[in-house]
């Protein structure tokens, strides 16, 4: 196991220019061919634009300790407790046994106000049918890991204070002047304050520049990839069974 946690600013840099160039060649892809999808949707549907981001996450599992050659990574379905199952994005696995589950979702243009319910929903709905899945005894024996990566781009619709709307009873101050990138960061923290995530990142990245920042240290990369590489140890301590060493 290494003794300290490598620093990810660049890789989360490289990964985010991968991101936006990958969205560019879609949109334009998609304009020569003369399909008619159009803005975001243009740059989304190829599905490939989320890749190196995925490699990064996987690439942290191995920085902690799992051998590259004893993983198993793809895309899986979890089961659940409300619906029978969803599929998360990134399902490590070592020896049929579940590592960490990662959702990685992405946030651009100007559709920051028109989504925000839909992906918090998603995101709450995804843990709460998974934990009642594991109260209910369905996904058994051990307790499995989960973590989401949000990428919002970095411009006014994310970062501009929100103009409240009048709501039935009052909310929680802490809303108060909040942009939807300051709501996001609130959702997250909160969800792993309550044991609903086990880590999460929000990193805000700019389209013409590739420039990363995070809105809250406690959700950035490093201690997204700092709660990874203490599951891994765990993980590893508590399944001795597995040959490490040789990787059978």
């Amino acid at each position: 196991m290494p003794l300290q946690l490598p620093d990810y600013s660049h890789s989360v840099r490289a990964a985010v220019a991968d991101y936006w160039e990958v969205r560019r060649s879609q949109a334009d892809e998609s304009e020569s061919r003369g399909v008619l999808n159009t803005g975001i949707r243009a740059e989304v549907t190829g599905g490939r634009h989320l890749d190196t981001l995925h490699e990064l996450v996987v690439s942290v599992f191995v920085d902690a300790g799992i051998p590259a050659r004893l993983i198993d990574v793809k895309r899986r379905p979890i089961a659940g407790y409300f619906r029978r199952d969803k599929s998360w994005d990134i399902v490590v696995m070592v020896a049929d046994r579940v590592v960490g589950i990662v959702e990685l979702k992405s946030m651009a243009g100007d559709s920051g106000g028109k989504n925000y319910n839909n992906r918090t929903d998603e995101a709450l709905g995804q843990a709460v049918d998974v934990w009642k899945a594991v109260e209910r005894e369905i996904i058994r024996p051990l307790r499995p890991w989960l973590g989401y990566f949000m990428l919002l781009e970095d411009n006014k619709a994310f970062t501009t204070p929100v103009s409240p709307r009048r709501a039935v009873w009052e909310p929680d101050p802490a809303f108060d002047g909040a942009s939807y990138a300051d709501r996001y960061v609130i959702f997250f923290e909160r969800m792993v304050r309550e044991r609903l995530l086990d880590a999460a990142c929000v990193v805000l990245a700019d389209k013409d520049t590739a420039a990363v920042r995070f809105p809250s240290d406690s959700v950035s990369f490093q201690a997204f990839a700092a709660a990874i590489h203490g599951r891994c140890l765990q993980f590893m301590a508590t399944n001795p069974d597995i040959d490490w060493e040789a990787g059978e």
